[in-house]
């Protein structure tokens, strides 16, 4: 299963049999998935399941490649814990208000677990037993830098004997919480009798992918336990600490969460936790049930994130440790506690430098943002960067922009109090790509197939019974473009109720990928193709290209492209898949009905990606665009070309071959091709069809559309309106956006056969608009591009 749950509130600490007046006999179960909607659905901004997952699997798989060679050991690192002692004002050492003691005495178990120590319960002799090397202390200052009064501790008094969910994650942590980017949050506390929960913990937020803003709320970032199920009674008088949860093991269970791990059986029947070195097993464990068998396997039952009683757990996996520790490299406020120096301040050596690049490969003209991870409290940070602007730098946290190929070294020397450090070099860290400056996305990597619609009629990515408004196919954008300039699909059916003759159309759209996890957003750009053309591609067994009308600005941010879906009695298209399970991520989409956008992988169970290819760049491309579709013989069109400096045209009917403007009067459907130079390209050239109908010449125009001009368009926002025709009365003119959304609205009155009034969309941003006007029961309709 390859996918992870980012940034959710994991509902983990129900388990074993039940504890008296404590915990039911059939407690509740884990309410991962229902607060993981919750979290989404307050917070759309945060990245989906599966982009966390593709980070971390690609860190996960170095990393264990290391750990096999011995190449690179990794370092023990050290995370300083606050533990938030929740108390309804009884003294120090009672019920809820527990000890220092007691706390000392979980934070050596935790360590006991995590570091695998020998003579300990954390130690075992599984051949795929693994030291974390990940170490817990409790903080020595608090967040205003003072010496605390109790290492570690915050004694807070809540004013209330019991808490539950909703009180914790709204009041109790935005009111407590520690910086989480210094501090691992611990809450303790009495659980609400309705919840009857251990604990759970906030996964991880996902790691720093270009454009995708996917830090959660830091105010809830941490673990919540039980009072009663905190600490070791083996370490300790604790009489409050209640069997078969008393040696403390909640706590390294929901750090495991907190740190990126899954129940080991996935939460699902023979599910799968991401690690390969955990045997499937069918459901979770009560008890200490050794030697149990399910999935076909002998079950981990000692495994950490299974649910056996405290005495029953040993054992934490090297693909496990794995996980863990690449945690600890991609989540942003993991790693910055490896370096947050509050466990003790005091400076007695010079620092040691150490950094780390969030991306080490880049496109020409990329940025890279630096991280310090320097130890021993350095004041004063030296960058030099070979081949960057800046060549030097003293923040922190530099960003560098590279603009010029090659592999580039970066030195970082770092002081504090005792003196300044020996410079840390490394050579040849930054990669900057002369070449992929203009590339072709594609998802596609299976068998050409075309999936029908299961339990009703048409096809999965066309037109069917459960009238399907859209597909669309997801691109990370992981090398970070900044613009599109077509695309190619590749359909399987093509049908049209009036064949060859079809005026019909199909709308190629593109998407951001900020909606909910990731899916399809705010609409960049559209493009109508005709059915037609789609028609003869399907019959010659060709892709369906299109350009668009503007280099579609992507800010080196995710996308999506696809098709939206009209339906028209007859007429049905259906787009090329893999089959399924062969695509590794969910990066299909649908939008259904009700307008709401949905994995396939979530609503149908269907692995699977579209033949659809994205043409893109660091550079722009020559743009081509049409006054119209369709026209009659005779008749005349507008073609315009931007991107360049300097244009030629090729095609029958044109009344120059020269300029970014050109007008065509084709009596057949004819192909244009205009060829650009003056600047450094992508693509230099590109193709429009005009599709001319059957029947008799005239040289008027005779279609609503053609009566509407706006010139220039494309334009800076300036534009003239002309409407010719012998329409009189009372006209409505209005601009709208592609979300249908009303930006201008006038009324004029029209007393002859020319109308022209001026627009001003200046102000507005760049996108693609509609020119509206109407006069009496006609409405004329133009689409025009603000730059």
């Amino acid at each position: 299963m390859i996918r992870i749950l980012l940034f959710i509130l994991l509902l983990s600490g129900v388990w074993g049999a039940a504890m008296a007046q404590t915990l039911p006999p059939s407690p509740e179960q884990c309410a991962t998935m229902q607060m993981d909607s919750l979290l989404r659905k307050k917070y759309p901004e945060l990245g989906s399941l599966n982009d966390f997952e593709r980070e971390l699997q690609k860190k996960i798989v170095t990393m264990k490649a290391n750990m096999a060679s011995g190449r690179v050991a990794a370092p023990v690192v050290t995370i300083p814990v606050v533990v938030h002692i929740v108390h309804n004002g009884e003294a120090v050492g009672t019920g809820r208000n527990i000890s220092a003691a007691q706390v000392q005495a979980q934070l050596e178990t935790l360590n006991e677990d995590f570091r695998r120590k020998p003579n300990t319960r954390g130690f075992n002799n599984n051949p795929v037993g693994a030291d974390i090397e990940i170490e817990f202390c409790l903080a020595a200052v608090d967040p205003q830098g003072r010496t605390m009064a109790e290492r570690g501790i915050d004694r807070y008094n809540g004013n209330r004997a019991t808490w539950n969910r909703d009180a914790i994650e709204g009041v109790l942590k935005p009111s407590t919480f520690w910086d989480p980017n210094k501090y691992y949050n611990i809450w303790v506390l009495d659980f609400d009798n309705a919840d009857r929960l251990l604990g759970y913990a906030q996964f991880p937020s996902q790691s720093s992918l270009p454009g995708i803003p996917s830090q959660g709320p830091a105010s809830t970032d941490g673990v919540v336990i039980a009072y009663r199920s905190f600490g070791n009674s083996e370490k300790g008088n604790f009489p409050i600490m209640q069997a078969p949860y008393n040696l403390g093991r909640t706590l390294t269970h929901e750090t495991g969460h907190w740190l990126g791990l899954r129940h080991i059986w996935g939460d699902a029947n023979c599910g799968d936790d991401f690690c390969g070195d955990t045997p499937p097993q069918a459901s979770e464990s009560r008890g200490c049930q050794v030697g149990r068998i399910s999935c076909g396997n002998t079950n981990m039952v000692q495994n950490y994130m299974d649910y056996s009683d405290d005495g029953c757990f040993n054992i934490f996996t090297l693909d496990q440790k794995a996980r863990m520790r690449a945690v600890m490299d991609v989540s942003p406020r993991r790693v910055s506690l490896i370096t947050a120096n509050v466990c003790g301040t005091q400076v007695v050596s010079r620092p040691i430098p150490n950094f780390r690049a969030e991306a080490q490969r880049v496109l020409l003209g990329g940025q890279v943002r630096f991280n310090d991870l320097s130890g021993g409290f350095p004041t004063r940070w030296e960058w030099t960067f070979e081949g960057g602007t800046p060549a030097t730098s003293t923040d922190q946290n530099p960003v560098v922009t590279y603009s010029q190929p090659g592999r580039f070294r970066v030195t970082l020397r770092v002081t504090n109090a005792v003196g300044a450090s020996e410079p840390l070099v490394r050579e040849q860290y930054i990669e900057v790509l002369s070449s992929g400056l203009c590339a072709e996305l594609t998802n596609f990597n299976g068998t050409p197939t075309v999936l029908r619609e299961t339990g009703g009629t048409g096809y999965v990515a066309g037109q069917n019974s459960r009238r399907t408004q859209a597909v669309s196919e997801f691109f990370q954008n992981e090398l970070g473009y900044s613009n599109l300039a077509g695309a190619a699909l590749r359909f399987g059916v093509a049908k049209a109720a009036r064949g060859a003759a079809t005026e019909s159309v199909v709308t190629v759209t593109v998407w951001n990928g900020r909606g909910f996890q990731n899916g399809p957003g705010a609409i960049l750009e559209q493009k109508d193709v005709p059915l037609r053309d789609i028609l003869n591609d399907v019959a010659n067994n060709r892709p369906t290209t299109v350009t668009f009308e503007r280099n579609v600005p992507l800010s080196g941010l995710p996308f999506h492209i696809g098709i939206t879906l009209p339906y028209v009695a007859g007429d049905t298209v259906a787009l090329v898949t893999t089959q399924n399970g062969q695509s590794t991520f969910a990066t299909s989409w649908r939008q259904n009905r009700n307008g709401d956008w949905l994995r396939y992988a979530d609503s149908l169970g269907l692995n699977v990606a579209h033949n659809v290819t994205a043409r893109i760049g660091m550079k722009s491309s020559v743009q081509v665009a049409s006054s119209a579709l369709f026209i009659n013989p005779g008749e005349t069109v507008t073609l315009n070309a931007r991107g360049a400096s300097v244009f030629s045209w090729t095609g029958t009917g044109l009344n120059t071959t020269l300029g970014p403007q050109v007008i065509a009067s084709p009596s057949q459907t004819t192909s244009y091709t205009v060829s650009a130079t003056g600047q450094d390209l992508c693509s230099t050239s590109a193709v429009v069809t005009v599709n001319v109908r059957a029947g008799v010449v005239t040289a008027t125009p005779s279609t609503v559309d053609q009566a509407l001009m706006v010139t220039p368009n494309p334009s800076d926002g300036l534009m003239m309106v002309s409407l010719s025709g012998p329409q009189r009365g009372a006209l409505n003119l209005s601009v709208r956006g592609l979300n249908g959304g009303q930006l201008l609205r006038q009324k004029h009155q029209k007393t002859g056969d020319l109308f022209q009034q001026s627009l001003d969309l200046r102000s507005s941003p760049g996108g693609v608009y509609f020119i509206e006007v109407q006069v009496g029961d006609v409405t004329f309709r133009r689409r025009v591009v603000k730059q």
